[in-house]
């Protein structure tokens, strides 16, 4: 009998439910990675969601940006009469069409919040929508709000003479013995050939000329800088400008002649004014003058002063157009409002009315102001230097005969010189 072997010999058995094969602990271990496993997709899930509805954050706010700077855009170019249709036109070319797809497109003109509430060249757009995650969607995880906000504004332009005309030769002119000193740019929009003229002995110096078509400099004349020629076109700078309201006559051919010393209110002065001899004329502060039809005629020796004025030439209700005229040894001094829809205005001709301005014979004029023609000539003869703090020119066409400095001050005005550039992102 193998007594000894059996015992040395024996092999210990594992004990029951331990072995490595054991249904139980392979079902442990399955659930524990399957669990895992889970968790993984889960936060992956959540991290693709997450960049996801970044990606569709930054494209919203792409564009509400591209949305606001068309507006604002809009307004340099036509005026704010089509500032949502712009702005929303923006925002579809950037993938975010109003009322589709769950998209809205807020706009404000001026902006409804933030620092540029009171800047009527304030552009706000507001994109919005619910967006479905793509992962957490599956489980039922509510859509997510999405929001981006853009302001733009005009910015404050360069030019502070700025002529419209489309086509015309000599759109800019200065010739016989004129004498142009402008403290600013001078832009020409005109696509002809000869878009700006200087002959004779004219003397023309500005700090930029910029000119959509050619430019014909002849004789003795001088033009510093030498003008830039085939420049892009800006379009009107003061199209946001709002043009005033026209109401009822207040007074009717106002004719002030010989020696009379009289004040003149704010409002609708139909037929026009007209002031002659040497008579003394103040214009009351803080008002709108209102020429419907008639123009205004300043002439003889007169003196005519007026502070945080606006003269609107205009026409209507059977009252004819008339010019703005200003000649022989008239003292003019004139200056614009320094704030509200109008500030930095001075002389606003209907944009529709072509009517020439006359500024001629010897007067000393001082006019504080833009003078706003977009459908006119302006033209300068004799001597018309005066001590202006700021001129701004906005005309169809200008010529010059005779001498004229324009400067640059804006301090007076909170908002800058009205005459606006480019867009530019605000908030």
């Amino acid at each position: 009998m193998l007594h000894g072997a059996s015992r040395s010999g024996s092999v210990a058995m594992p004990a029951a439910g331990r072995g490595p094969g054991n249904p139980a602990r392979r079902g442990f271990v399955l659930v524990t990675m399957l669990s895992c496993l889970v968790v993984l997709i889960a936060f992956l899930g959540l991290a693709l969601d997450t960049g996801y509805l970044e990606l569709v954050k930054t494209r919203m706010q792409t564009a509400a940006d591209a949305a606001a700077l068309g507006g604002a855009q809009e307004i340099r170019m036509n005026g704010a009469d089509n500032v949502l249709a712009a702005a929303r036109a923006d925002a579809a070319l950037n993938g975010f069409t109003d009322g589709q797809h769950g998209v809205t497109v807020t706009v404000h003109n001026p902006p409804s919040g933030g620092y540029y509430t009171a800047n009527s060249t304030g552009v706000e757009v507001v994109v919005a929508q619910q967006v479905s995650a793509i992962f957490m969607g599956v489980v039922g995880a509510a859509p997510v709000s999405l929001q981006a906000r853009a302001v733009a504004h005009l910015g404050s332009g360069t030019s502070c003479l700025h002529l419209l005309d489309p086509s015309a030769s000599g759109a800019f002119s200065a010739s016989g013995n004129a004498t142009v000193q402008i403290a600013c740019g001078v832009i020409v929009e005109s696509s002809s050939g000869t878009a700006f003229n200087a002959s004779g002995n004219a003397v023309v110096t500005a700090t930029t000329i910029e000119v959509n078509g050619g430019k014909s400099i002849s004789q003795n004349a001088t033009v510093t800088p030498t003008p830039v020629t085939g420049a892009p076109r800006q379009g009107d700078p003061l199209a946001y400008v709002p043009a005033p309201t026209v109401g009822a006559c207040n007074h009717t051919n106002t004719n002030i002649t010989g020696v009379q010393t009289v004040t003149l209110p704010p409002g609708v002065y139909c037929g026009g004014i007209s002031v002659s001899g040497s008579s003394t004329v103040t214009l009351s502060p803080a008002g709108t003058i209102v020429l419907k039809g008639g123009g205004l005629s300043i002439s003889g020796n007169s003196t005519v002063t007026g502070a945080n004025v606006t003269i609107y030439n205009t026409s209507g209700g059977g009252y004819s157009p008339g010019a703005i005229s200003i000649t022989g040894n008239s003292d003019v001094t004139l200056s614009a409002p320094t704030t509200g829809s109008l500030a930095g205005i001075l002389i606003f001709q209907d944009r529709s009315m072509s009517n020439q301005a006359s500024l001629s014979g010897n007067p000393n004029i001082t006019l504080n102001g833009a003078l706003y023609f977009a459908s006119a000539t302006i033209a300068y003869s004799g001597n018309t230097n005066g001590a202006d703090t700021y001129s701004i020119i906005v005309a169809k066409r200008v010529t010059f005969t005779g001498n004229c400095r324009m400067n640059n001050d804006y301090s007076s005005l909170p908002g800058g010189s009205p005459v606006r550039g480019n867009a530019v992102l605000s908030e």
